[in-house]
């Protein structure tokens, strides 16, 4: 397991850990230092692909000029064909015990399941990459792959891997509490949860996950692999075992007064 001698580093891994227990979303806590980890890495940008749903979520982005988020809007692939699987298998290969990163000149080796070899060099030339480093980003049990982080440079500079793995396992420390490896789910937030969630199915407390987040019931039941019908079955269980009428009671049921920490949010 690597280890942090940075003691700044390891200041802000408390700060943020404090804030997420206090209920504060991830992406804006993470923009807030984004000086801090771009000065701690050497990198130009910082970019954060989650495992989530079987797709790519790749909301953090840390960056002073908002240009990469652009470019990824002007050639981005759709998202919701942005699957785990395409993009996970262009580096596993990469990576083994002993081999920790993997350097990249060409963004057709980050997106080359998504973008036709021109357009990933069109990117490149915009965004004005000369080399990038990738990183896994590993669950509690250092072996499951949860995500992965990617440090661009815009300029020929020497990167310098240990601070890009110091910056690297914050960032590890920071996202594992809020990823859920049974649903392979990436939350932003961390919310109190009633005790009486224990009354639940494993099958509704899956249900709970999205209903509670405001997903559709086509949306829930989709996410679950159930149909609708059977859906709404379960939520009238749930209504029962709560004693409400409505997902907004539901709500404010499980994030009452008598609740506890352990749960995770979108």
């Amino acid at each position: 397991m690597y280890t942090i001698d940075d003691h700044e580093i390891l200041h802000r891994i408390i700060e943020l850990q404090s804030c997420i227990i206090h209920g504060r979303n991830i992406k804006p806590l993470l923009h807030q230092h984004t000086d801090f980890y771009l000065e701690k890495s050497g990198a130009d940008i910082i970019t954060v692909y989650m495992h989530h749903n079987e797709q790519v979520q790749v909301d953090y982005v840390l960056e002073r000029h908002r240009h990469f988020a652009h470019l990824l809007k002007k050639y981005a692939f759709d998202k919701k064909h942005f699957k785990w699987k395409k993009f996970a298998a262009t580096f596993r290969k990469h990576f083994s015990s002993k081999i920790h990163y993997y350097k990249i000149t060409e963004l057709c080796k980050v997106f080359n399941a998504f973008l036709s070899e021109k357009k990933a060099a069109d990117f490149r030339d915009e965004l004005k990459m000369k080399q990038a480093i990738m990183m896994p980003v590993f669950a509690y049990d250092n072996k499951e792959t949860i995500g992965y982080i990617c440090f661009f440079f815009q300029s020929d500079v020497e990167a310098n891997i240990k601070k890009l793995q110091a910056v690297k396992t914050a960032f590890q420390i920071i996202l594992q509490p809020l990823y859920n490896s049974e649903n392979h789910t990436f939350f932003t937030k961390c919310v109190r949860i009633d005790e009486k969630l224990e009354q639940l199915t494993p099958k509704e407390k899956k249900i709970i996950y999205y209903v509670r987040e405001g997903a559709s019931y086509p949306e829930a039941a989709a996410a679950v692999q159930i149909s609708v019908n059977t859906l709404k079955t379960h939520m009238k269980n749930i209504f029962s075992k709560y004693n409400v009428n409505s997902k907004i009671e539901l709500y404010h049921k499980l994030n009452g007064n008598n609740s506890r920490y352990g749960k995770t949010r979108e």
